[in-house]
């Protein structure tokens, strides 16, 4: 039931005040500098008029995400948020009237302010489609007003998912509560939201999602919310909004297979829930993969009466059956730490609060992915140093091996 809310929650997340299709035209105009058409913009850049694919000098590189402007090289693009352009303008001797859209439209394109002189040579003019160049000054209309939820001057709203139930769920909301309780993040304190919708928060700082990966990912990427999952079982490797801490069952396979004899004959049990994850790893065993193999990787809970002779195991299957087979068992254990659960919770929390301190105030949630994506080798103090790419969203393939022992179970 709580799993059935969570995920009802998580769908309920429509933002009032989303843009419209003509406005989300133009935002791709001003953050990339390409049409969603697929039509060429060029940048008419300086007294030469020197062309340039406009996504080499999109306006949000100058202007910024928020059309504030941001200083470089002692120049100082103008504000273009739409209650500063509706205002006359008088600094110096340049004056002129409010902008509106018409003048708008000219100004972008002939480089012009409405009262027809001439704008920095440093502003470039844009050729597009006047369907294109209507999106964008339809954008710009908004871009004052459009912020992602969960994101206000003096605030950022992050969610959490916690574990379903027990003690683990109340110690993992604990220690975040204190760890955020000293987070400023340029003059926005962190507010946190306990298993929220989607529609309350800017991004997710930890999320334990073993047994609803499908589920939370379809949910985060049709909404575009930043998730580091501090516990994850399954999943793609490039899911553009979901980022993986830990290894899932492929990895921990993996390292299982690794921690053999390179020729060592294996097979797979699995039931229909793995038989994915089941079909990827056979692609990696090639030659190796025998059905009449004595080493078994189990993906799925141990059967104590197996005739295998060694038991890869994932440590979520590592129920008490291992300890009652005569079979050499390997255990793979992604993070070998003290309170683990807690610990990957707050290492996730730590590189959210990382990947935002390095964006600045100018953040949204596009170009807080892109920053997650630079992560290399990224320590936390708390678990294995993390890797995130563009093409690869799980944080680390290291894993503890652990072997059997009587009843206890030691490393390897």
């Amino acid at each position: 039931m709580k799993r059935t809310l969570l995920v009802a929650a998580l769908l309920l997340s429509a933002n009032l005040h989303a843009l419209t299709e003509q406005e989300k035209r133009g935002q791709q105009i001003y953050r990339t500098g390409e049409s969603p058409s697929g039509t060429p913009i060029i940048a008419l850049v300086g007294d030469d008029a020197m062309q340039l694919p406009a996504s080499v000098l999109p306006c949000a590189s100058c202007h910024g995400r928020d059309g504030r402007g941001k200083e470089e090289g002692g120049l100082r693009p103008s504000n273009l948020q739409w209650d500063v352009l509706t205002k006359p303008y008088e600094v110096g001797r340049r004056k002129h009237p409010p902008y509106t859209p018409a003048t708008l439209r000219r100004a972008i394109t002939t480089g012009v302010d409405p009262a027809k002189q001439k704008l920095h040579t440093a502003m470039p003019r844009y050729q597009m489609t006047l369907s294109d160049v209507d999106d964008l000054v339809a954008y710009l209309q908004r871009i004052g007003t459009d912020r992602d939820p969960g994101l206000t001057d003096d605030a950022i709203r992050l969610g959490v998912l916690l574990p379903p139930a027990g003690s683990e769920r109340e110690a993992i909301r604990a220690a975040l509560v204190e760890y955020f309780s000293t987070v400023n993040v340029f003059g926005r304190r962190v507010e946190l939201r306990f298993d929220p919708s989607l529609s309350e928060v800017f991004a997710i700082a930890a999320a334990y999602i073993v047994g609803r990966e499908e589920e939370v990912a379809k949910s985060v990427a049709e909404h575009g919310v930043p998730t580091i999952a501090a516990f994850s079982l399954r999943g793609p490797d490039a899911d553009r909004y979901l980022f993986h801490l830990l290894p899932r069952l492929e990895e921990q396979s993996l390292a299982l297979i690794r921690s053999l004899p390179e020729d060592m004959p294996i097979r797979i049990e699995h039931d229909a829930a793995t038989a994915d994850v089941a079909a990827r790893i056979v692609k990696h065993l090639g030659t190796r993969m025998r059905d009449d193999a004595s080493t078994v990787l189990y993906l799925k809970e141990v059967d104590a009466s197996s005739s295998a002779a060694t038991m890869l195991v994932p440590v979520v299957f590592a129920g008490p059956a291992i300890f009652e087979t005569k079979a050499n068992v390997l255990v793979a254990l992604p993070a070998a730490v003290p309170n683990a659960s807690r610990a990957a919770a707050l290492a996730s929390a730590t590189l959210m609060v990382r990947a935002l301190e390095r964006l600045g105030r100018d953040v949204d949630r596009e170009s807080l992915v892109d920053m997650l994506e630079t992560f290399r080798r990224e320590a936390t103090g708390l678990t294995p140093a993390v890797t995130w790419t563009r093409n690869g969203h799980v944080g680390t393939e290291e894993c503890t091996i652990l072997r059997v022992d009587g009843k206890r179970l030691v490393p390897r």
